[in-house]
């Protein structure tokens, strides 16, 4: 029976029609020293049960080398809503990568070549926990969407 249940929650948050989306929005502040912390907010939409994302983190990397790792804050997506949910992010510079090298790598907004690798945790309806890794993401498909 547990299993039965399990797998319809998991197939509910991986139906099209019942997951959360990111619908859009932007960076409030950015501050910059030797760890790079910034605020996201993000407007999510979701149609079903609250969703705790927890245990966040990745690496930025440039033409597949990383050159930021970065971690969130753990957050929850509002049931049944659109809403926008801050985010507060850290990234740490990779050994060898300056904050120059940075500043190079995304000034002029030109994302191409940039991927990020992130892993997070959904607990969702029932407390059903399931850690997520997205890899090589394209940059420009995120800032898209911001």
């Amino acid at each position: 029976m547990l299993a039965f249940v399990l797998a319809a929650v998991l197939n509910g948050c991986a139906d099209g029609g019942r997951q959360f989306t990111i619908t859009g929005g932007g960076v409030e502040s950015v501050h910059l020293g030797p760890t790079i912390t910034a605020t996201a907010n993000l407007t999510f939409s979701n149609p079903s049960h609250k969703v705790k994302v927890t245990d966040i983190s990745g690496k930025v990397k440039s033409n597949g080398t990383a050159i930021l790792s970065l971690s969130a804050e753990d957050f929850t997506i509002p049931a049944r809503s659109t809403a926008t949910v801050p985010v507060p992010v850290e990234a740490s510079m990779e050994p060898g990568v300056g904050i120059l090298s940075i500043m190079k790598i995304v000034g002029g907004n030109n994302f191409e070549g940039l991927t990020a690798d992130l892993t997070f945790t959904a607990s969702g309806f029932l407390g059903i926990r399931k850690t997520q890794t997205l890899e090589d993401i394209p940059l420009k498909s995120i800032i898209g969407l911001l």
